[in-house]
């Protein structure tokens, strides 16, 4: 196919398009689309064939209206030379989008670098001290900005805040590393940085992350989850001075000792802290406990809320505030599970 900047005015969309919508006005996300074209132009070329002093397109209808939507006068195609019935046409636009390879989340990430560097420069992201709520603020602004789901957002955003030259090796070089460094940033490094901010007065964050990655190329892990089992260490915020000693030098060890497992980390926690040891919860006990959970919701008379007294009684206001927790809670629960579906 040979490869050129046609007129738009000489394209014409395919009306056998298996799409089945009017894009211009019922694609949801082609204003996206369109604020990305404006910004970055086209990234990948329309496919089309000739017919007579026209082109048809075959592949890149989105990016066809939205180019045409912002007066854009050429835009890139790969030409294909061969004359084809329209059987052929729809058989070859099945090829193209059922083959289509899709993006993994650090190929995401590398496009989204520039749009995360400009958020965090913003001075309304800056000006918040919380580091929690800053991350929170920066991973809405991303969706909103890429219209990207807002807990694969909040994914991107962990990967996102690492150093860049062990970003820049997984661009280069992808691999399933993704999933470990979130685990990392999520149960480990964050905790770290909200209860025990003095740690990173003289251990620079980005040598722990480093040091924690290492583990992978030591072979300490066996999977991106068994970082969870040293989650306690920091998410546990200890106000005795000699408590916190020994949670941080639990922290250290682990960073320090590439070959020093999640799991031992929990058993060295554990034996400095025999009373906050806690039984895991298992998927199938889970699953019982939210069967449970919609049996009850679904039978209680909201209606007579009013009429309970003493221990019984709820605040409604606090009640609906607990209700949108845990719905927030259960829409990045239904994410989790659906992207292990898909790496399933």
């Amino acid at each position: 196919m040979d490869f050129a900047y046609i007129d738009t005015s000489k394209i014409i969309a395919n009306p056998n398009n298996p799409r089945g919508i009017e894009i211009a006005q019922q694609d949801t996300k082609l204003p996206l689309l369109r604020d990305s074209i404006r910004l970055f132009g086209i990234l990948v070329p329309l496919v089309v064939v000739k017919r007579k002093d026209k082109f048809l397109l075959i592949d890149g209808e989105r990016r066809f209206v939205a180019a045409k939507s912002l007066g854009l006068k050429k835009i890139p195609a790969y030409i294909n030379d061969n004359e084809l019935t329209d059987d052929e046409l729809l058989f070859q636009m099945f090829h193209i989008h059922h083959n289509r390879e899709q993006w993994g989340p650090i190929q995401q990430c590398h496009a989204l670098e520039r749009v995360y560097i400009g958020i965090i420069d913003k001075k309304e992201i800056k000006s918040i001290e919380n580091e929690e709520a800053k991350i929170k603020a920066i991973a809405e602004q991303l969706a909103n900005d890429t219209g990207i789901e807002p807990r694969t957002a909040l994914s991107r955003i962990y990967f996102l805040r690492w150093p860049m030259d062990v970003k820049d090796n997984l661009y280069k070089h992808p691999t399933d590393a993704y999933w470990y460094i979130c685990e990392i940033e999520e149960k480990i490094i964050i905790p770290a940085e909200l209860n025990y901010p003095e740690y990173f007065e003289t251990v620079p964050v980005d040598e722990v992350r480093k040091d924690l990655f290492e583990k992978l190329e030591h072979h300490s892990i066996k999977r991106a989850t068994d970082v969870r089992e040293a989650a306690r260490i920091t998410k546990t915020k200890f106000t005795n001075p000699s408590d916190r000693k020994k949670a941080l030098k639990i922290l250290r060890n682990l960073h320090k000792n590439k070959d020093m497992t999640y799991e031992e980390a929990r058993d060295e926690y554990i034996k400095e802290f025999p009373s906050y040891q806690e039984t895991p919860i298992t998927p199938k006990r889970l699953q019982n406990q939210m069967r449970k959970l919609i049996n009850e919701i679904q039978n209680i008379e909201l209606d007579k809320i009013n009429e309970y007294k003493g221990a019984s009684r709820v605040n409604p206001k606090i009640l609906l505030e607990n209700a949108q927790e845990a719905l927030e809670a259960l829409t990045g629960f239904i994410s989790e599970i659906k992207d292990i579906m898909k790496r399933d």
